[in-house]
């Protein structure tokens, strides 16, 4: 009994040495209680619409009243007809635009049946669906105060039209984030386990002072995940669109290079968090825990960011996650070009020049 009592004493000071692991386990409940409480929710607030008012009388500014006091929906634009509600949905991301007819007031005094047209950006299904629940209980609650005040029985139609996934596919909203969680396993968690295996066994050391440029040692061992992951993807891709039926309206030269850009953004993570840490499994569970289940969260490839309180908003730009999904569905499901995307190339781009300069000079100091 002696003997087993020592061997657990042993074991807790080997824990209590190795801080990072202690940390690890430690912050891991901390992290999943704070990720699923707070982003596994289903009220969304202030969502950027546009409003088409071709009556332009009191009662249709008072459905818009109503609308915007409801704190579910921001009118960022007015536009003056419906193709500019195309560029809206391109150019400000608005997720619904709302058309009120011309003669609103009048057609409900007069004709007791009013049709207002929904347009919904549905690359989001779940957004979208919350969205429908919304605007249909706002506009209930409006008619009933209209027939209420007007002593009348008036119902008011909706006549919704769904943008970009016309069927309501799911698979249009998950296509996009499998492929980003696949590369972030094999790309960014490869990666950091190989660089850090090296570290660990001090290998790594040796090939550092060999008559090799150290960005070349360091490239040529994430490069063959990077490969890896690109041709997974690609198979991914030529299911979903053949077995799936996702669509591909845009080009797939520019979707390729948003790929190979995520993709070395990735291995960037990677690269950084094997410089930072002394061992293989240290790497592993700070990959999973540090990039893995935050990109699952916060990327919006499960839960609508909308939804989530404002730090975790701030939260999500940090990951690469939340710009390379936002990219990939303009590409895939809205056709954009590069000139609509070129932000999100950048971004990605930005993050994956800085991290690796950041591991580079960590390198160094190890050396």
């Amino acid at each position: 009994m002696k003997e087993f009592l020592q061997i657990i004493k042993k074991e807790f000071i080997h824990i209590f040495r190795d801080r990072l692991t202690l940390f690890l386990v430690l912050a891991i409940p901390i992290l999943l209680v704070l990720l699923f409480g707070f982003t596994i929710s289903t009220d969304i607030h202030h969502a950027d619409i546009s409003v088409l008012d071709l009556a332009e009388d009191s009662q249709s500014k008072a459905l818009i009243d109503k609308i915007t006091a409801s704190g579910y929906f921001e009118v960022i634009s007015y536009p003056m007809s419906e193709s500019e509600i195309d560029e809206d949905f391109k150019n400000k991301n608005i997720k619904l635009a709302i058309i009120i007819p011309s003669h609103f007031e009048e057609q409900l005094t007069n004709e007791k049946f009013v049709t207002l047209q929904i347009i919904n950006d549905v690359s989001d299904l779940n957004v979208a669906s919350i969205l429908n629940n919304y605007i249909k209980a706002i506009l209930h609650d409006f008619t009933l105060s209209y027939n209420k005040i007007n002593e009348a029985d008036v119902p008011i139609d909706l006549s919704i039209h769904m943008m970009y996934n016309p069927e309501a596919n799911c698979v249009y909203m998950f296509v996009p984030g499998i492929i980003t969680m696949i590369m972030i396993i094999i790309t960014a968690l490869m990666a950091s386990i190989s660089l850090s295996r090296e570290m660990e066994t001090g290998t790594m050391r040796m090939l550092l002072i060999a008559p090799v440029k150290k960005v070349h040692v360091v490239i040529g061992k994430v490069i063959p995940y990077m490969i890896l992951s690109f041709i997974s993807t690609i198979i991914i891709i030529i299911i979903s669109l053949v077995v799936f039926h996702m669509p591909m309206n845009g080009s797939i030269g520019l979707l390729l290079l948003l790929c190979v850009v995520f993709m070395l953004t990735a291995a960037s993570f990677g690269m950084t968090i094997s410089a930072l840490v002394n061992t293989q499994l240290d790497a592993m569970m700070i990959t999973m825990m540090g990039l893995f289940l935050p990109t699952a969260f916060l990327s919006g490839f499960l839960f609508p960011i909308d939804n989530m309180p404002y730090i975790f908003q701030l939260m999500a730009n940090i990951f690469p996650g939340k710009w390379f999904i936002i990219a990939l569905k303009d590409v895939m499901i809205k056709g954009s070009g590069i000139g609509d995307i070129w932000s999100y190339l950048l971004i990605l781009f930005g993050m994956a020049m800085v991290l690796i300069v950041v591991s580079l000079r960590r390198l160094d100091r190890r050396r």
